[in-house]
Order: structure tokens, then sequence, then C-alpha cells
């Protein structure tokens, strides 16, 4: 019996690694009774070897041709193992349903048969309400093994009736979670780009992209599934509570650091090796490295059916909470796409990147740069793909006992799906040891795909693992019985930040719990300062008026040094207004700090080392200053023309640069004090004088 299950596992193995190395381009009639050979419905694992092998190409061919549409693919495989756990929970000594609750059966009656026909039959309930359009598939899933799919029973000590009871509980807990399945999972927030896919008016923001779908063929990229951030998740958490610090770098107002971090995007294009290109077509791949790695374990651990869907459960439910709380973040933020940025930053100037499909490193025009992989439908900032991988991570580490993964994935020569022919330039496999291993591979994958910053991975792989925890916390009051029956799932309240102007409000950062804790020099550093650092390597220190005096109204202060590169919040308990005293520039600067309220406190965040005063509320529209204490004005249409070859300064009245505007150039300006204007010039923000300038626009 043994022997004849592992020639089905093999063979599934083969099939799937066949139909989705190939774009999923395997037709579902491939899968009929013709070319399958069932066996006893006692010597067959359901999940693994009849029930994904027909939904995974479905998939393929009616979801996500790409298999890189996660929030889609979740959640039909969410609700599809939802209901073949639940049927099998009355087989259990103490598990419970989560939508259904049947009579636990008696140990004479809890055998592989009678457990996997009820989960056969609550995977069709689930499928048929899902992929209706494809019922013909669904009825010849059960037909090849011999079971009825017309037969309705509702019976609660019969396989057949539990299965159908347990299936149709599912579809119907989750069918107004908020991913708006009767609706064809369309939009439902209203979501509208401030770019078009042709006019980029904000650099900071997400821009749809222009894809070729046939022979003259294009369309323009939509927000896909931004509903998701009100969809209920399965853990119990409120993902309003979760908060990840702003994609700073991603602003262009700070010119370096987008600079920046677009210049190591191109810097990574331009050096991918083999190994990076493979494995950042691996994890682009949703259901062959995040279905295939789990079903490869449950292999090797020789799980019983019902375990392997308990635990295909709990990894997709992990990968879909965390994917919720990734959505709203990316609608908060709205961030910029490298390729965007690259063409903001260069134009038509030449960059080193990668050059196409086999044409390897060489020097092209940004205009031309592409990223190794397209860029997914939705806003950059922070990664889903990183999230998914971090939380079935978690999800399946707690519930295997082990981080040991011991997966691999094999390529023979030339077999990429971006360029076929060329890479590998030998055989080559990808070994995952364990699931860390997975984990930080699958996030790195994004920045060797040119579809992320660094800074999205990082803010994910901090983030997610908790997901995987919380999944499994929900998962064991299931197993043990203790879960009350859960409601039918409904849409959350819009995220409180999207009822307010962008612009005027920001949302409190709260650091997730699976963080590290803030260090103790700040967490005493006064009774009316709160202070969070999710790096630990923070100091803080309280400050009095001494040094200070130049600005008046002023109230309170705290030094920030050390590791702050993943932020801190700090939080006043008087109200006002909130500067930050810049040292990391040179010279210092003073900037005004964006404030939101928490808990009647006024709060910021930073992410360099410096001093945050608290100002008097007299102060709310204060502009900013520079060091010297001139006054700042931010300017938002206005240009300058050189009169005469002008000095190009770090500050105003400050240090040259060594670069000389010559006559007539004409430059956008950002920003005046009395005497001076900022204007970028070449890629570089500095100052120059306005006695040798001539303002045109709103530059008063």
């Amino acid at each position: 019996m043994k022997d004849h299950l592992n020639v089905l596992r093999r063979g599934l193995g083969l099939l799937l690694l066949l139909a989705l190395l190939t774009g999923g381009s395997l037709q579902a009639q491939n899968l009929s009774s013709s070319e399958l050979t069932p066996a006893q419905l006692d010597q067959v694992n359901p999940l693994i070897d009849i029930v994904l092998p027909r939904l995974y190409p479905i998939i393929a061919m009616d979801v996500s041709p790409s298999l890189g549409d996660a929030t889609l693919i979740n959640r039909i495989n969410l609700v599809v193992a939802l209901g073949m756990m639940d049927a099998a929970a009355p087989y259990h000594e103490t598990a419970v349903g989560m939508y259904s609750r049947i009579p636990r059966l008696p140990e004479s009656e809890r055998d592989d048969r009678n457990i996997n026909v009820a989960m056969l039959h609550a995977a069709y309930q689930a499928l048929v309400g899902l992929l209706p359009q494809r019922e013909l598939v669904w009825r010849d899933m059960l037909n090849d093994y011999g079971l009825d799919p017309a037969d309705d029973s509702r019976d609660q000590t019969t396989p057949v009736g539990i299965g159908n009871i347990a299936g149709r509980g599912a579809l119907e807990g989750r069918l107004r979670d908020g991913m708006n399945q009767l609706g064809n999972y369309q939009d439902n927030t209203g979501y509208m780009p401030v770019n078009s896919a042709y006019v980029l008016r904000d650099a900071s923001r997400w821009q749809p992209g222009v894809r070729l779908q046939g022979a003259g063929v294009y369309t323009v990229q939509q927000f896909v599934t931004p509903q998701l951030a009100n969809t209920e998740p399965v853990g119990a958490f409120d993902p309003r509570e979760f908060r990840v610090a702003p994609p700073f770098a991603s602003d262009p107002e700070d010119w370096s650091a987008y600079k920046g971090q677009a210049d190591a995007v191109l810097e990574v294009s331009a050096n991918l090796s083999d190994e990076q290109k493979l494995k950042a077509e691996l994890f682009d791949n949703k259901i062959l490295s995040l279905g295939l790695s789990f079903v490869h374990l449950a292999q090797v651990k020789n799980w019983s059916p019902a375990d392997t869907v308990r635990g295909y459960f709990l990894k997709t439910a992990a990968a879909m909470d965390g994917s919720i709380v990734v959505w709203q973040e990316k609608a908060r933020y709205d961030a910029v796409r490298p390729a965007s940025a690259i063409l903001h930053i260069y134009g038509d100037e030449p960059v080193t990147a990668w050059g196409g499909p086999g044409a390897g490193r060489r020097e092209i025009l940004a205009s031309q740069w592409r990223s190794y992989l397209p860029e997914a439908d939705h806003p950059e900032y922070p990664s889903g793909s990183t999230c998914g991988c971090y939380a079935q991570a978690q999800a399946v580490r707690r519930y295997a006992g082990s981080d040991e993964l011991n997966w691999s994935v094999a390529y023979p020569a030339g077999s990429s799906r971006v360029e076929p022919g060329f890479t590998p330039a030998e055989d080559l496999t990808l070994p995952f040891a364990t699931w860390t291993d997975f984990a930080q591979d699958c996030g790195q994958s994004r920045v060797w795909a040119g579809v992320h910053f660094q800074a999205a991975v990082e803010a994910s792989a901090d983030l997610c693992g908790g997901f995987g925890d919380l999944a499994y916390e929900y998962f064991q009051t299931l197993l043990d019985g203790s879960a009350p029956i859960r409601p039918d799932a409904r849409a959350l309240e819009v995220d409180p930040w999207l009822t307010t102007e962008r612009a005027q409000a920001q949302t409190p950062v709260v650091v997730p719990p699976s963080t590290r804790p803030t260090p103790e020099t700040c967490r005493a550093v006064s009774d009316s300062v709160y202070i969070t650092a999710v790096n630990s390597g923070v100091e803080c220190q309280a400050l009095d008026t001494s040094g200070l005096g130049l600005l008046a109204g002023y109230l309170d202060a705290v030094k920030l040094t050390g590791e702050l590169s993943l932020g801190v919040q700090i939080c006043f308990r008087a109200g006002g207004s909130l500067l930050f005293f810049d040292e990391s520039s040179s010279p210092p600067t003073i900037v005004q700090l964006t404030t939101y309220g928490v808990s009647e406190m006024v709060c910021g965040w930073i992410n360099r080392p410096g001093t945050v005063m608290l100002m008097s509320s007299a102060l709310d529209k204060f502009p900013g200053v520079d060091a010297p204490g001139n006054t700042i004005k931010p300017l938002s249409d206005c240009q300058v023309t050189a009169s005469e070859h002008l000095s190009f300064r770090d500050a105003p009245g400050g240090q040259r640069y060594d670069i000389v505007i010559p006559p007539g150039d004409r430059l956008p300006a950002i920003a005046r004090t009395a005497g001076s204007f900022k204007v970028r010039y070449q890629g570089n923000l500095g100052w120059v004088s306005a006695d040798f300038v001539r303002a045109e626009g709103n530059c008063g």
C-alpha cells in the first residue's frame, strides 16, 4: 500500500513541475480519469494526490497565468483547505470546525477512508462555489474515485454528509469576508492612483505600468484586490494595530536617499548571477515556491491526509493574514516602484544594468531599463511576497516542530522562463536546507528581480513572522477544541487613516510585537516622553534648554543616537509641534516633523540620529529653519534662472560644492529663505543666492 502511495506522490511531483515550469499551460482535461490511475481511497492523500493536481492548473488558466497573484491564489487555497480541515474535525479526538460544528464520530469510524471521503466532498463543495465555471472538472474529481458529486446528503453521521456540510460552511463563512468574491474580486474601496501610466505627477507614489498582452494589445495595471486590506483575518488580531515605518527613501525630497536606493537596484541588476535569476523566478511563482515546498515537507514527514490538510490550511492562513496588513500599508503609502524612480532620476541618461533576456550586463538608456521580472499590480512598499514567505515559514516551523526543510529545485541548462536557452548556463540546483533560508532568499529575490527596494523587503521580514505565530495560536484552539464557533466573516471597517487626506493625517506607527523590545535607556528617558524603538541599539538622552535657546517656544527635547535604521517613534505628553535637529547632515539642519496623535500625545518618526524638540503649539504651521535659524519656506511651483555664474552651496551661505552653475540655466526651486533658494541641479540638491537669479512662478 505504501509503495503504491509513493508512486502516486512521485507522479504528482512530476505532473505539477511540468505544469508549473511550463507556465501552467497544462490543460485541465489532462487530469481526467483516463490519465490518472485511481487508488483505493484509504491509500491516498486527497489534498496532494487528488485536489491540488486539478486545482493548480485551473488557477494558472483562470486566475493567475503567471502564478504570481498571491492574494487570489491564497484565498482559493484557504477556503478549500478550510473546508477539508473542518470535514476532518469530527474524526479527531478534540478538533472542532471553524464554521461548522459536527458531532464527533465514534473511534470505530475514524478510518482513513471515511476521513478522505469527507474531505473530498468538502473540497468539491468549496471548489464549485469558488470556481463554478469548472464544475465539470470538480465533478470528475469525485467520479474518478467512485464518489457521487450529486449526493447532496446533510447527514452528520456519514462521510458524504459531513463533507458537504463542512465544505459549504467554509465557503459561506468566508463569502463576505471583505475580498468581494460576490463582486468577482473587484476593488470596492475606490482606490485611484495619483499617477497615470504615462505621466509621473508624484515621484513618491505608485505609477501603474503598461503591459503587452499580445501582438499589439496593451493594458494598464490596476491595483489588484486593494480590498484585501479590509478582509477579516483568520488569526485573532486587529490589522489596524500593525504598522510599518514610512518608506522614507521613496520621497524625492530626500534626493540623496531616493537616488541611492534606485542606484542600489541598478547595481544588483547589473550583476545578476544565474542563481539569483532563478530564485527570482522560483519565488515569483507562488504555487511552485509556497505550495510545493510544503508538499515536499508533508511527504518527507509522512503526515496523514488530515494532518497534511491542517498544515496546508495553517500555512495558507498565515500568508493570507500577513497579506492583509501588507495591503493595508501598501494602500497607506502608495509607494513608487523602482522602474518609475529610475526613469524619473535618469531619464535618457545611460546606466549600467541587465540589458534584457540573454543580453547580460551592458550600458543602456535608463528609459529602456526593465526589471528582470515584471512589476506586480500594486504599490511597492512593503513587500507582499516577502511577507508571505516569512509568515508561512514561521507557521510551518511551529507546526512541524523544526526549521528543517531540505527542499531543492533543479533547473536544467537553459530552462529559465525569462532567458530560455541562456539561463542557467549549465544545470543548476537551488537548495533550501531550512525555512529560514527559504524566507531570506524569498525576500532578497524581490530585489534581485528588480521589483522592490531593499527597505520594502526588510520591513516585511521584520513584521511578518509574527503572523505565522498568530495563525498557529488560533489553529491550536481549533485543534484542542477550545475555539468557539466562528460567525460568518465580515469585511473590516475602512482603515481610519484613509478617511482623511493623505497629506494631512498620519496613522500612528505601532511597532509589531515580534520586533525587539525598546532599549531600557529609551523606556526610562522621561515621564513625559514615550519612545518606541525598532532597533535594539538605540541610545536616548533627555536634554534641557541649554544650547537650544535660539529657538523661541522650546518645551522639551530628547537626543537619539546609535542604530536607528528601522526607525524610532517619539511621543510627548504635551501638545505642540516637533522639530528635528538632523545630525546626519553636514552641517546639521532643522526640519519640522510630520506629527500624528497617539493616546492624546503628539508623536513623530525618525530614522537618523539627532535631537527631537517639542515646540509650543503656536508653531503648528512653522515651516522649518536651517542651522543658523533662517526660516525655510517650501515651494511648489517656482523656477529660477541664473543671471550670472552661481556658486552651489550645501546650505544658505554655507560651503561651496565643486559645482558652478552657468548663466541662463533654469532650475526648479523647492524651498527658500530670505536670501537663498534651494534648487535641484544635475540630480543634486543645494542652495544658491537669491541676489543672482531671476525667479518665476510661485516663489514668494
